[in-house]
């Protein structure tokens, strides 16, 4: 009867502990659910109405008991006139302190290959994707949203993803992103969210937003050099919110709508909602864009520009005129077409003097509609070689063959040439007495006694212009011995880093940059190689007294 009545109470313990987690459980998600009276959001944009290409600047304050509010998140969702999502973010004001329920771990870009890129070209599609943890011990229905912006910020295409994630497990959604012919190219961002819903039905934030920049190119398409750059930063200024989005050339005329959500933690959340109008762009002028590289030429030097970034933006219209003027007193360049035969939008031009430039663009589209756009240039002056050089062994001995390098010397720009100009000749002076004039960048010398020597190296180029630097070199008063060859001169015996040494270096030719001829011991006199007959050689004489 004992152990009958004890498992009746070990089974009521059970039953109302039961009851109470999940009485909790109902508590938690009617707060989730329930809006905090004493936070209070507001949303407005900058204007009512809105053409195509035209920034929405959307804004707010945030209040709490009456006062601005910091450390939170306000989740933005941007809805178009077709009822169509197509923007999501998740701001932060401060710095948070709440405890999320989900850590979004990574963004990633890839190549329809699934090869990571950090470049995505005009014209492709590529894949996005978002690598989302649900760290709790229960489990979690999220929607995750991943926005592509384009370098204008405006919105190229939404990712959208709903599904339950298991206790302490990951999830990977990837989305097949689309990049316009006219998106714009250059720095540009993606935005990765998730929610428990949509802020339209009233949804919170699961975790803090999760940016990274990547590039887009008219061009090219890879993994790139360029350095990596940190994502936005948050706002700081208590009780105000701010973003924008640009609208893209083509947009859905009528009525947007925003939704807003603002947050301090799961249970303290408040909600709010405005619209703007978006007009029907009949008639609307071209936008003139364009890019040059290099960034900072110098005289004579060739630039490219490149207008192709320039957007008709009536419907059905195209660019048939592209008119530059260089700002340098020179001819206008005019490329004209027609609506069948579009001109070529790209020109070349060269500055012949240092100075600042204002290039400006003008477009004309088959309506005859225009517009321009300028941009500065800074040109700079030519500028000679410099000469740089090396050498080996690093701390040389008498007797013994020193190589100098001095292929690293640059080549100068040359206004004359409209050119780099090549260096011709490679003047030494050894301090030793030795002057030496060559016109092959490697040379070698011999010091007979211990010292320090100044060597001073003067290039010449082909336009004759020439520059000159100067190293310290100390030469060692050791008589090496055959065989004897570590440290660089010996130390009085034979032994296992003198084989070591002579096998490093192993494979190196007369004229190497890490050749050191101490190494060529076989035959005695030295064939200008260190091989396998040199390693033999040493080891062959292991142990004994030089």
């Amino acid at each position: 009867m004992s152990s009958k009545k004890e498992s009746t109470k070990i089974l009521k313990t059970i039953t109302i502990t039961t009851l109470l987690l999940i009485l909790t459980l109902t508590i938690g998600l009617q707060l989730l659910a329930s809006p905090d009276p004493s936070l209070t959001v507001t949303a407005k944009t900058d204007k009512k109405s809105y053409l195509l290409r035209q920034k929405v600047t959307i804004e707010g304050n945030i209040t709490q008991d009456g006062l601005p509010a910091s450390d939170l998140v306000v989740a933005v969702q941007v809805e178009d006139s077709r009822g169509m999502s197509t923007a999501f973010r998740t701001l932060t004001i401060g710095d948070p302190t709440q405890t999320w329920l989900i850590n979004i771990t990574n963004l990633s870009l890839m190549d329809m290959g699934n090869n990571p890129i950090n470049t995505a070209k005009i014209d492709t599609q590529i894949q996005v994707g978002i690598t989302i943890y649900n760290w709790q011990m229960t489990q979690r229905e999220v929607y995750a949203r991943v926005t592509v912006f384009d370098a204008n910020m405006v919105p190229l295409q939404v990712g959208f993803w709903h599904g339950i994630i298991d206790p302490q497990q990951t999830r990977s959604p990837k989305f097949t992103i689309y990049i316009p012919e006219w998106a714009c190219s250059g720095k540009a961002l993606i935005c990765g969210n998730v929610y428990n819903e949509e802020p339209k039905e009233g949804g919170m934030a699961l975790s803090l937003e999760k940016a990274m920049y990547f590039c887009i190119s008219k061009t090219q398409q890879g993994l790139l050099e360029y350095p990596s750059l940190p994502p936005p930063p948050p706002q700081t200024t208590p009780g105000i919110y701010n973003t924008y989005i640009r609208l893209p050339p083509e947009p859905a005329a009528g009525k947007y709508t925003l939704y807003i959500k603002a947050q301090t933690s799961p249970t303290k959340t408040s909600s709010t909602s405005t619209t703007f109008n978006v007009k029907n762009s009949w008639g609307y002028p071209p936008q003139a864009s364009f890019a040059f590289w290099p960034a900072a030429p110098y005289e004579n030097m060739t630039v490219e520009f490149d207008a192709s970034s320039s957007t008709p933006e009536g419907f059905n219209d195209t660019i048939i005129k592209y008119e530059w003027d260089f700002g340098d007193g020179s001819p206008k360049i005019i490329r004209e077409g027609d609506y069948a035969n579009p001109p070529d939008p790209t020109v070349t031009h060269a500055y012949m003097e240092s100075n600042q430039y204002v290039i400006t663009l003008n477009v004309t589209d088959n309506e005859g509609l225009w517009s321009t756009t300028s941009k500065p240039i800074t040109v700079y002056p030519e500028f000679g070689p410099t000469a740089n050089f090396t050498w080996a062994p690093d701390e040389p001995i008498v007797n013994y063959t020193i190589t100098f390098y001095a292929a690293n010397s640059q080549q100068g720009w040359s206004k004359q040439l409209g050119d780099y100009s090549p260096i011709i000749k490679y003047n030494w002076n050894f301090s030793d007495g030795a002057i030496i004039n060559a016109t092959n960048p490697t040379i070698t010398h011999i010091y007979t006694q211990p010292a320090n020597y100044t060597v001073t190296l003067t290039v010449i180029d082909s336009v004759d212009r020439t520059n000159s630097t100067s190293e310290i070199i100390q030469v060692y008063n050791v008589t090496a011995k055959l065989y004897d060859v570590a440290p660089p001169g010996g130390d009085g015996k034979i032994d296992i880093m003198d084989v070591r040494m002579t096998a490093k270096h192993f494979g190196t030719r007369e004229g190497d940059e890490d050749w050191d001829p101490i190494y060529d011991v076989f035959p005695p006199e030295g064939d200008g190689k260190v091989d396998i007959a040199d390693v033999r050689a040493v080891a062959k004489h292991f142990g004994e007294d030089p």
